[in-house]
C-alpha cells in the first residue's frame, strides 16, 4: 500500500488533491481532516447576520469539524449579506462558504456563497444574495478552510484534507413569497420488479410564508393526459405534506416512466418551482446466476496492489474463472453485457490506483446499475483509493469519503452472516496497514464495520435497493488484513452473502430464555436452527464458577433437582452441524437466571426479577406477612450501593428497587431480620 508522511510545506505541491470535485455527497457529510486544527489551522471567526462566532479557534484542538448549528440567523430572500471571516494567526488558508438553499442535505456548486484566500491572521469577506425562489425554513450553512491560501476554488464541502477546519451553522430563510408551493418528490411508485397498478404519491412543499389549502395538484406520465385532484388539507408555512392521488396508473408494462407532478396554487408568486419529474422503472427480474469481477486495467490487468486475493475469494465462492465467474475492466467492458438479467452478482473494485476509473464508470452508468440492483441484483461496491478525492456511490446519496485510514475494524453486529460463514473461521475484529482507506456515508445504510478507535467512521455498510442489495466498502484487499485466514474468509463470506447461490451456515442460536424456575429446577430454551444435528449447552454457576457442558438433541434443556436455591446461573448454546458442513457455530451470548430461595419456612419464598437487569428490579416476598426486613445491595467489593427497609404488608408483597447509576457487574442482595437472612445474586447490565 502507499502511505504518505509529508510536512506542511511539502503539501503545497499536492493542492490538486484539494480541488473541488463534481461528485455529489451524502446527507450533510462530515469533512475529515487527518490533522485538522491540531497544527494551528482553524477558522477564528464567522460573522453574518445575527451569527457572530469570533475567537472560537483557540477553544478547538486537534479536530477538523465544529458543529455550531445551535447558532442561527434569519436571512431574507432577495436580500444581500456580507460574511466576514477571520483566519487563524499561524497559517494561510483558502475559505469557501455554502448554504443548502434547496434543503436536500448536500452542498452543491450552485449553493456556493463565495471563496477567498486569507493569509495568517488576516480577515476577508464574502458577499452573497439569497436567490429568489429559495424555499423558506431552517437550513444549514457551512464554512470551510483548507491550508494553504491560493487553492483552486471553490473547495469541496466533503472531501478529506490534512489541515484546516469546517464549521456548520443554521440559517432561517425568511420573507420570500407569501404564496409559493411546488412538488418536490415522487415517493410512490419506486423502481423495482413487477410494479403494478399504483397510486402515485408526491411530496408537496409550502415554500411561502402563508399557509396554503384547497389547491390543485396534478401528475402526468410520459407526457400523457394530466390527472388533477384537489389537496383538501392545510400546509403550514415552510412545511411539507404527502399526497396520494385517488386515481391510479397502470405501470405493469416493463420499461421506464417519466412522472411529472406539479401544483396549481392561485396566486403562486414563483411558478418556476411548481413541478418535479422523476423516472420510475418497471424492471424484469434477475433470472441468471452469473457473476462479474470488474476493475481498471491501468496496471495492465493487475489487481489492486497486484494482489490476487480478490480473485481467490471469487474462485472460492463461484469456482473457476471463465465458468463460474468472469473478469472485466472499466475501460473495455460492455455495461449492458454485465447489468442484465443473466447476472446476479457484480464486484466493482476501485481500490489503489483504480478510484478515478471507478468514479467515471459509475457516473456514466449510474441509472443502468441502480436499475439492475432494483431488479434483484447484488453488488459489492468497494474502493480503498490511493488517488482522487472521494466519490458519489449513488444509490440515494451514498458517498465514499477519502482519505480516512482505518487500522482496526470491528463488526457492529457480530450476528451478521458475513462474520459467521460459510467460510470459517471469520470473526469480528481485524487489523491492517490499513484495513481501509476511506469511509462510507449516506442515508438508509445498515452499518456493518467501523473503526474500533473512532466509532462512527464506517468502512463497510449495506443497503437494500428495490429487490436487490448493495454492500459499500472502503476496504483494502484482504492480504493487508489480520488475522489470517480469517480475513480471507471474511472477504469470501461477503461475496457469498451477496451471491445468488445457497450457502449453508451453521448459525448461532438466538432467543434464549428460562422458565419453570423453582429453587432447584429450570427449563432452558433457545431458537431451533435449520440443519442442526445437536446443540451444546454450557451452564455456569456465577457464584462458584462451576461450569458444565452437555449436548441436547432438541432446542431446550430440562434441569430437575440439580440447581441450588437462590443462585444465579448463566447458560449459552452452540449449534453443531456435522452432517451439513462438519462445523460448530460460535456461542450465543450468556443468558442469566436465578433460582428461587426460601428463608427456613416451607411456606415462604423470595424472588427477584428481571435478572439480569439495568439496575432496576422487583423483589417479591411471599408468606412473610407482618415481617420487616432490612434490604442491602452490595457490590463485588463489598461496598453498600443501596439500603432500605421493607415492610411486608401482605401475603404476596412486591417492591421495585432502583439502584440508580451503578456500574455494570455482579451484586449481592441481602435481605435480613432477626429471624431470617438470605443473600441473592443479581447481574446489572448497561
Amino acid at each position: 500500500m502507499i502511505h504518505f508522511n509529508l510536512t506542511k510545506r511539502m503539501l503545497s505541491v499536492l493542492v490538486v488533491m484539494l480541488i473541488a470535485a463534481s461528485s455529489s455527497f451524502a446527507q450533510y457529510c462530515t469533512p475529515i481532516y487527518t490533522t485538522g486544527t491540531g497544527a494551528g489551522d482553524y477558522i477564528d471567526g464567522v460573522t453574518v447576520g445575527d451569527i457572530a462566532n469570533t475567537g472560537s479557534g483557540p477553544e478547538i484542538t486537534g479536530i477538523g469539524y465544529s458543529d455550531f448549528t445551535y447558532l442561527s440567523s434569519d436571512l431574507t430572500v432577495g436580500m444581500s449579506y456580507t460574511m466576514t471571516l477571520q483566519n487563524n494567526p499561524s497559517w494561510s488558508q483558502t475559505y469557501t462558504a455554502w448554504i443548502d438553499y434547496n434543503q436536500d442535505g448536500s452542498f452543491t456548486v450552485d449553493e456556493v456563497l463565495g471563496s477567498v484566500g486569507l493569509f495568517a491572521g488576516g480577515s476577508g469577506s464574502i458577499t452573497f444574495t439569497v436567490p429568489i425562489g429559495t424555499p423558506g425554513g431552517a437550513t444549514r450553512m457551512r464554512v470551510r478552510c483548507i491550508y494553504p491560501s491560493g487553492l483552486l476554488t471553490p473547495l469541496d464541502p466533503c472531501a478529506s484534507a490534512t489541515y484546516g477546519e469546517a464549521e456548520d451553522y443554521t440559517v432561517n430563510i425568511m420573507g420570500g413569497a407569501a404564496m409559493d408551493a411546488g412538488v418536490v418528490d415522487v415517493t410512490n411508485p419506486v423502481s423495482g420488479v413487477d410494479i403494478g397498478v399504483e397510486n402515485v404519491t408526491v411530496t408537496i412543499m409550502n415554500m411561502g410564508s402563508d399557509p396554503i389549502s384547497g389547491f390543485d395538484v396534478s401528475y402526468s406520465v410520459d407526457g400523457g393526459a394530466a390527472v388533477t385532484e384537489t389537496y383538501g388539507g392545510t400546509i403550514a408555512a415552510y412545511a411539507s405534506a404527502s399526497y396520494t392521488f385517488a386515481a391510479s396508473y397502470d405501470f405493469t408494462a416493463d420499461g421506464c416512466y417519466d412522472i411529472m407532478a406539479y401544483t396549481s396554487l392561485v396566486g403562486d408568486e414563483y411558478p418556476d418551482n411548481d413541478d418535479y419529474t422523476e423516472s420510475v422503472c418497471n424492471l424484469g427480474p434477475i433470472t441468471g446466476t452469473g457473476a462479474f469481477y470488474i476493475y481498471s486495467n491501468v496496471y495492465g490487468g493487475g489487481e489492486p496492489w497486484f494482489s490476487v486475493s480478490n480473485t481467490t475469494a471469487m474462485t472460492s465462492v463461484f469456482g473457476a474463472e471463465g465458468t463460474g465467474w468472469n473478469r472485466a475492466y472499466f475501460e473495455t467492458v460492455d455495461p449492458y453485457a454485465v447489468f442484465n438479467s443473466d447476472n446476479c452478482f457484480v464486484f466493482l473494485e476501485g481500490s489503489d490506483g483504480f478510484a478515478d476509473e471507478l468514479e467515471s464508470f459509475l457516473s456514466t452508468n449510474a441509472t443502468l446499475i441502480e436499475n439492475w440492483v432494483a431488479s434483484g441484483g447484488k453488488m459489492l461496491l468497494n474502493a480503498a483509493p490511493n488517488e482522487g478525492d472521494g466519490m458519489s456511490f449513488g444509490f440515494g446519496g451514498t458517498s465514499l469519503v477519502y482519505a480516512y485510514y482505518t487500522s482496526t475494524a470491528v463488526a457492529m453486529d457480530g450476528a451478521h452472516p458475513i462474520f459467521n460463514g460459510p467460510y470459517t473461521p471469520a470473526g469480528t475484529e481485524y487489523t491492517g496497514t490499513s484495513f481501509g482507506h476511506a469511509t462510507v456515508t449516506g442515508a438508509g445504510l445498515t452499518n456493518l464495520m467501523e473503526d474500533l478507535f473512532a466509532p462512527g467512521n464506517v468502512v463497510l455498510a449495506e443497503k437494500a435497493w428495490g429487490d436487490g442489495m448493495v454492500m459499500f466498502g472502503g476496504m483494502t484487499t484482504d492480504n493487508w488484513h489480520d488475522p489470517d485466514p480469517n480475513a480471507a474468509n471474511l472477504r469470501a463470506n461477503i461475496i457469498a452473502y451477496l451471491s445468488c447461490m445457497d450457502f449453508f451456515i451453521c448459525t448461532t442460536p438466538g432467543g434464549l430464555y428460562a422458565d419453570g424456575i423453582t429453587d432447584n429446577d429450570a427449563n432452558l430454551h433457545w431458537d431451533a436452527v435449520d440443519g442442526a444435528d445437536q446443540y451444546r449447552m454450557t451452564l455456569q454457576n456465577t457464584a462458584t464458577g462451576w461450569i458444565r457442558t452437555r449436548g441436547f438433541a432438541e432446542n431446550m434443556a430440562v434441569l430437575t433437582d440439580g440447581l441450588d436455591p437462590l443462585t444465579t446461573y448463566a447458560f449459552r448454546v452452540k449449534t453443531v452441524c456435522y452432517d451439513e458442513i462438519g462445523d460448530i457455530s460460535a456461542p450465543s451470548g450468556w443468558y442469566y437466571f436465578t433460582t428461587l430461595g426460601r428463608m427456613g419456612d416451607a411456606n415462604g419464598a423470595v424472588s427477584l426479577y428481571p435478572n439480569p437487569n439495568n439496575g432496576t428490579f422487583t423483589i417479591n416476598v411471599s408468606g412473610y406477612e407482618g415481617n420487616a426486613f432490612n434490604l442491602q445491595v452490595l457490590s463485588a467489593t463489598g461496598q453498600v450501593v443501596y439500603s432500605s427497609a421493607i415492610d411486608v404488608t401482605g401475603s404476596n408483597h412486591s417492591e421495585v428497587i432502583a439502584l440508580g447509576d451503578v456500574p455494570a457487574g455482579m451484586y449481592q442482595v441481602s435481605l435480613r431480620n432477626e429471624q431470617h437472612a438470605i443473600n441473592y445474586s443479581i447481574v446489572v447490565t448497561k
